[in-house]
């Protein structure tokens, strides 16, 4: 939570990707300029570097930070699962904000977990990977006409 600003509970959002249209409703009948957090409780905390590259996309994309910050992405220091995206509302950022989240965690998350996967298993990955991809290319290079 970004310092020195408090939160009002709206409401509680299970599944925020199924929830979307409902999360957007509530923005866009906020006025212009209305300080928006969206908090995002994650199963896995999320590595500083995921931060700093969904932060940097938010900015890029075009998401207004709040008055006296230059981020729009925050961790939370109490509970290292807890990420908040805040942005000043000039139109309906929900949906944007939402598409990148689900575009950039998921990959980079990916990413850190295939660093602490153990060799061994990343190899047996990757022979079931070419075997899939050999399988029916044998299939189709022997099958009679």
């Amino acid at each position: 939570m970004p310092i020195g600003y408090t939160t009002y509970y709206a409401e509680s959002f299970e599944d925020l990707r199924s929830q979307q249209a409902l999360v957007a409703a509530q923005e866009e009948a906020t006025p212009e300029g209305t300080l928006v957090l969206l908090e995002l409780n994650l199963s896995e905390s999320p590595h500083p570097d995921t931060l700093v590259e969904l932060n940097s996309r938010l900015l890029s994309a075009g998401v207004p930070h709040w008055a006296g910050y230059s981020d729009v992405v925050f961790a939370d220091s109490a509970d290292p699962k807890k990420v908040y995206v805040a942005w000043t509302k000039s139109f309906a950022w929900t949906p944007i904000i939402i598409g990148i989240i689900f575009l950039i965690l998921p990959v980079i998350l990916s990413g850190i977990l295939w660093f602490l996967i153990p060799q061994p298993v990343k190899d047996m990955m990757m022979m079931m990977g070419l075997m899939m991809m050999i399988v029916p290319i044998m299939g189709m290079v022997t099958k009679e006409k």
